[in-house]
């Protein structure tokens, strides 16, 4: 399982990225994992006010649209918790973009 990420600042220059791989789980976690990892690199990075663009509907709707009573029920808990904390520390937008746009993320993933 691969996963990756690419950060850039307001004008799109590259900022900085990450990669790596996983021996267990499945694609819903990869997503949660490398969201987890890159807004921790913005976090770090001094970054507080972040758009973040997902090309996975699955993962951006926990974070938009599911009710936060409910996540403990869910398989992938322990990570959509840490998400949770690091996104209510700061300003952060969540949306969902096309696979096809997220062809950099794809690239370090593989």
């Amino acid at each position: 399982m691969g996963m990756g990420g690419v950060i850039r600042d307001w004008a799109g220059m590259w900022r900085g990225g990450f990669s790596h791989g996983a021996l267990a789980g499945d694609a819903l976690r990869a997503e949660l994992l490398a969201l987890e990892e890159g807004l921790s690199f913005c976090w770090e990075s001094g970054f507080r006010k972040v758009s973040c663009e997902c090309d996975c509907l699955g993962a951006v709707k926990l974070f938009q649209d599911w009710p936060t009573d409910r996540h403990h029920l869910h398989k992938h808990y322990d990570v959509i918790w840490r998400v949770q904390r690091l996104l209510a520390e700061w300003v952060v937008y969540v949306n969902h973009i096309p696979r096809e746009i997220n062809s950099v993320g794809h690239s370090l993933a593989s």
